[in-house]
This record gives C-alpha cells, structure tokens and sequence, in this order.
C-alpha cells in the first residue's frame, strides 16, 4: 500500500488526492489487521463487509464510504497490474447498497442538484446584505461566471480582462482556465473599482485581490457563502433542510447554488452540453452530464402532466 502511495504521488496527483487514497488504505488495512486478512486473500464477501463495517460501525456518511471504496478499489488494480492478483474483489460489490448516491441534501430536496429559478437569483441580488456594491457584484460575479466559491476569492485584479470581459482562474489542482461575464455587470463592477467603493477598504491599497473586506486583504469562501445564504434568507427563498453530524444547520440556497443554477440556466436557454463543461471548467464531459439527466428528467415530469390524454 505504501509503494501504491508513492506511485501516485509520482503520477503528480493533487495532494488532496493522495492524502485521501493514503487515509482510505491506512483504515482498509486496520480493519484487514483485526481482521487478520491479508490484501491478496480477501474477497468480495469480505469487501462488502468490511463496507458494512464503515456503513454501521462507523456510521460514516454515504460519500465517505464511497471514497474509501475507491481508494481500495485503485489499490486492487494496481495489484492486478503488478500480477499479484488476477481479479479486483470490489468490482462485483454494490457499492449503492451500502452508501446510495444521494447526498442528504439530496435526500432533503429529493433533487440530484439544487438551483434557483432566474427570479430567485435577481431576488437573491436585491437582498444582498451590506455593502450592497461589493455583494451584488461578488454574487453575480460568481453566478456569471460559474466559478466556484474560492476561486472568485482568488481572484486578482490583474486576472481580469474587462474590455474582454474575461476572467484567468486558478482554478482545481492547479489548472488555469478562461471564465467569462456578461455585459450588464460593468456597471457595478466600474462602481467598485474605478468609484471608490473597493477604495473605501483600509486594506485596499495592499491587495491584489478583486474582493476585500473592512477586516482583510481578501474575501473568504466561507464568507461569500454566508452573503448568499444571508441573502436568500432576506428574500425569503432560504430553507433549513437538515441538521449535520455536529448539529450544524445545512441549507437548502448556498454560493454553489450559484453555479448550478448557472448550469441549469444555460441549457435552458439553448446551450449544449459540450460547451456547458467548458464554461465549468470540468475535467470530463462526463461530469456535466447530469445537468443534462436533470433536464431529461425533468421533460419526463412535464410530459407526465401536461401531455394530451385524450381517451380514444
């Protein structure tokens, strides 16, 4: 397991990356040791075992449990590459049988991905708390351009084309991509850099950041994310939908419903789902597909209610 770690780290696999694969085997091989299974002698049996073990014993939520599935399943086939065995013991196990796909949040909202209609976003706009200049436009900064929380933080004001209106953005493991906006943001984005309003910052002149605060050089994620929750909350479009392991309030409108409401709105007007994956800068096509599912499920419902039924 150790030299599959360092195998990965020479791929140049994010640091995140590793650590999660190590963490994942680091507890395969605790529960292999009390156990006492050996990696080349454990079959599919034992896989969903040890499964039920994190599912009930550790009673660790459904997306961890398919990390650390993963994280063994990549272990087994680089065993099967190296001959020391001939079959992967994870590939005939249902992993949904033991951590299902949906999210509690999803479970909550009973939909695969949450957004706002384009009337919940301009309400979300209008109810921004204060300094109303720089949380209109960091919402719909992020909203245009689809990025993600931290990476409208991180961006800089040497980033930014505004006669292209285009952004550079450091974005996932180091990949930089291009992100645009719309016309209709100059207007406060003038107001906050050329009128004074990031000017009335005391950290303004030190930072090369787009974003500041009155108390830093640089807007937070976790601030950002509670301007939109604050927001949707004054405009009377926020929901509680459960509480966590820690008891912590998780809520239905967060920033990065922002870029699915982005996703879902762009196909509605027209876009393609090739084109969607590059404005998101994902990594596969694949993974933007299920905005696409989403759009089909969705013409399914409507079918399903407003189709003719006439009785022939």
């Amino acid at each position: 397991m150790e030299e599959f770690i360092e195998i990965l780290r020479g791929k140049d696999k994010a640091d995140s990356t590793v650590t999660q694969y190590k963490k994942g085997l680091s507890d395969y091989s605790a529960w292999l040791e009390d156990e006492d299974l050996t990696p080349s002698e454990v079959t599919g049996r034992d896989i969903q075992r040890y499964l039920s073990f994190l599912k009930n014993e550790r009673n660790l939520a459904s997306k961890t449990i398919r990390h650390k599935c993963v994280s063994v399943s990549q272990f087994y086939k680089d065993m099967i590459a190296s001959g020391e065995i001939e079959h992967n013991p994870v590939d005939n196990v249902e992993l949904t049988d033991y951590a299902p796909k949906r999210t509690m949040k999803e479970e909550a909202t009973k939909e695969r991905r949450v957004w706002m209609t384009k009337e919940e976003v301009e309400a979300l706009v209008n109810n921004v708390p204060s300094p109303q200049v720089r949380n209109r436009l960091v919402v719909l900064f992020q909203y245009f351009t689809a990025l993600r929380r931290q990476e409208v933080c991180d961006v800089k004001i040497s980033d930014l084309d505004r006669e292209k209106r285009q952004v550079q953005v450091r974005g996932k493991n180091g990949k930089v991509h291009t992100a645009h906006w719309q016309p209709r943001l100059d207007g406060l984005l003038a107001a906050w850099l050329d009128m004074g309003e990031r000017d009335a910052s005391p950290y303004a002149r030190e930072s090369e950041y787009l974003f500041v605060t009155q108390s830093g050089p640089q807007l937070s994620g976790s601030h950002l994310n509670h301007i939109v929750k604050e927001a949707a909350e004054n405009a009377g479009i926020q929901e509680v939908l459960y509480k966590d392991a820690s008891g912590a309030s998780q809520h239905k409108i967060t920033s990065h419903t922002l870029r699915h409401s982005f996703a879902m709105h762009y196909l509605d007007n027209g876009g393609t789902i090739e084109g969607l994956s590059k404005n998101l800068a994902h990594s596969s096509v694949t993974t933007t597909e299920i905005y696409g599912e989403i759009l089909d499920e969705r013409a399914k419902d409507e079918y399903d209610k407003y189709a003719p039924d006439i009785d022939f």
